[in-house]
């Protein structure tokens, strides 16, 4: 894996992304990569690393027991400069929340002549809707365990790990398969569309994947449920209950 075999890339302010023609890349940022804010330190997270080794774990747990479409993984380790990566192959399409930025009608069919197209956001996500409901959500509660997390390592959702800001969640035991596995951020900017059919070509970014009570099994395909998941503390704090060890 080399940055130079890439055709495009960008940066999160944790992430490097790197796409080839047939395959997309995370690794993590050099030194010289890091965002950094105004008095000069450094912005972080933890588990960049775990992220991704976590990522490619659930990847490789949903190809091997269900049929919903993920990308193929291809490599996980480290490169030439010690910094860990992710590599998979790269599916066609775009995310679903910018489905709607254009129509995505061929010539003659459009729905408006320039512009935002509310039809097209609207097909797209209830073919999203329809797909995740009756296929991804089904299968993925048939993966059980007695305990929370993948392997070990327990990532939270997006939505509690705003509010939590711990460094290490230990894995919660139950007496019977009780947790079921989850994406984690099952939502509009990881849901890949196919601009043609408007319908989903595979679900990406699984690095908050693991075995959770099957309360954290939701899903947005729209952006201002997902954002309404952030702002309802008392919600946040009842399902941080559900997965904390008692002392």
């Amino acid at each position: 894996m080399a940055d130079n075999d890439s055709i495009s890339s960008f940066s999160s302010p944790f992430v490097r992304y790197l796409r080839t023609p047939t395959t997309f890349i995370k690794r993590e940022l050099l030194d010289c990569e890091r965002k950094r804010r105004t008095d000069g330190s450094v912005i972080s997270r933890p588990w960049n690393e775990e992220r991704l080794s976590n990522e490619a774990a659930a990847l490789r747990l949903v190809a091997e027991n269900t049929t919903i479409p993920v990308p193929k993984l291809i490599g996980i380790g480290k490169d030439d400069s010690g910094l860990a990566y992710l590599e998979t192959e790269f599916l066609p399409g775009i995310i679903l929340e910018r489905i709607q930025d254009q129509c995505r009608m061929e010539k003659g069919k459009c729905h408006v002549s320039e512009g935002p197209c509310e039809e097209c956001g609207s097909i797209a996500k209830a073919n999203a809707w329809r797909l995740i409901t009756e296929k991804v959500l089904p299968q993925l509660a048939k993966l059980r365990s007695t305990t929370t997390g993948l392997n070990g390592f327990v990532l939270p959702p997006p939505w509690i790990l705003e509010h939590d800001e711990r460094l290490h969640w230990e894995t919660k035991r139950a007496n019977s398969a009780a947790y079921i596995f989850c994406h984690g951020d099952l939502a509009a900017h990881n849901i890949m569309i196919d601009t043609n059919t408007l319908e989903v070509v595979g679900i990406i970014d699984w690095e908050n994947a693991g075995y959770f009570p099957p309360e954290f099994q939701v899903c947005f395909v729209d952006r201002e449920s997902y954002w309404d998941y952030f702002r309802d503390t008392k919600r946040i704090t009842d399902f941080v209950a559900l997965i904390e060890v008692e002392c």
